[in-house]
């Protein structure tokens, strides 16, 4: 609720508890006068007193998201423009089916795989790892994993095991949230490094060289 020059008020709609009557009873419970006595421990000098040079307020929803979104039409977007954004920024594209098969019971009320909340899941896993089977002519298939950073983390681990390496490089583009999942996946005996990438193209430039993570791996004494 704002007071204007001509003593008029105005209720903000979004603004909780901006109604006249709730604000007075607010102040009365605090054994306050006014909303400034919440204030009186801040020295007059430091005390903004005139009054703030804010356009009219718009006090109906439609006109609010009109207003709202012709500032962001200003801005150019992921949508108009390609870009080469990286590390979790760049466009993501969810089908619609996939929101319409996570409203199903057996997902949407399923956590993890305990048998109290499974409601189908594991069957759908079932028919979901036998497809994947028959399409990538495969004998054995695991279940899906938590998510994405697990998924590359679990992948780094089985390629290790069977290469007997001890490295890996990711690009620097790589949102640094699954970064510090994968390398704290595969502590202490495998090392994170990270390689440069073309910023024009967005593909690893190998010719840029590859360092230490801030985040890296310790190495076993072991592997020492």
């Amino acid at each position: 609720m704002t007071e204007g020059r001509g003593g008029t008020t105005t209720v903000f709609p979004y603004i909780p508890n901006s109604v006249p009557e709730i604000k007075a009873r607010m102040l009365k419970e605090v054994d306050a006068k006014n909303e400034m006595d919440l204030y009186s421990e801040i020295p007059e000098h430091l005390r903004f007193k005139r009054e703030l040079k804010l356009p009219k307020p718009i006090l109906d929803e439609y006109d609010l998201r009109r207003h709202v979104e012709s500032l962001l039409e200003k801005n150019n977007n992921c949508k108009d423009y390609l870009n080469f954004l990286g590390a979790g920024c760049a466009q993501h594209f969810v089908p619609a089916v996939c929101d319409e098969i996570n409203g199903r019971g057996e997902f949407l009320t399923a956590y993890v795989g305990e048998p109290y909340a499974d409601h189908g899941k594991w069957q759908a896993l079932f028919e979901y790892c036998s497809l994947m089977g028959e399409l990538l002519d495969m004998d054995v298939l695991s279940c899906p994993l938590y998510d994405g950073a697990q998924a590359a983390a679990t992948s780094v681990r089985m390629a290790s095991r069977l290469t007997g390496r001890r490295e890996v490089v990711v690009p620097r583009s790589m949102n640094p949230e699954a970064r510090l999942v994968m390398t704290n996946y595969l502590k202490p005996d495998i090392v994170v490094k990270e390689v440069g990438f073309d910023p024009k193209t967005g593909l690893i430039d190998i010719a840029r060289g590859a360092q230490n993570s801030l985040s890296v791996a310790i190495r076993s004494p072991s592997a020492s």
